[in-house]
Parts: C-alpha cells; sequence; structure tokens
C-alpha cells in the first residue's frame, strides 16, 4: 500500500495561484489559500493571465507544446 501526499493541493498561504496549458486543451487558472478575500482578488488575476498565455504562448515558453 502506498500514499502519496500532493504538496500543491494544500497551502497554508493567504493565496496561491497558477496557470497551466495542457496540451490540445485549454488554459487552466488556479487557485487556493486561506484568506477567501486575497483568493477571490487572485481569481481576476490568475484568468487575466490564462488569457494571456491562451493568446501569447511564446511568451511563456509553451511553444513547444503547440501543434
Amino acid at each position: 500500500m502506498a500514499w502519496e501526499f500532493k504538496h500543491d493541493l494544500y497551502t497554508d498561504l493567504t493565496v496561491r495561484w497558477l496557470t497551466t496549458r495542457r496540451p490540445g486543451q485549454e488554459d487552466e487558472a488556479r487557485m487556493r489559500g486561506t484568506d477567501q478575500e486575497a483568493v477571490a482578488a487572485a481569481f481576476g488575476e490568475a484568468c487575466a493571465q490564462a488569457v494571456d498565455r491562451a493568446k501569447n504562448p511564446e511568451s511563456y515558453g509553451d511553444t513547444a507544446t503547440l501543434l
């Protein structure tokens, strides 16, 4: 039996967010944190970065994943 702790699913930070591009799929924005207001504020910033990432993938080093 094995148990794996995925440290990126938990945070004790006020807010943490990131954007990800998955080949052949949409860009994704994720945020989590301990402060509801900070997470809500980060939502807009993360979404804006996801849109920019979709429009300008070369700026984020995503050109290798484009077909």
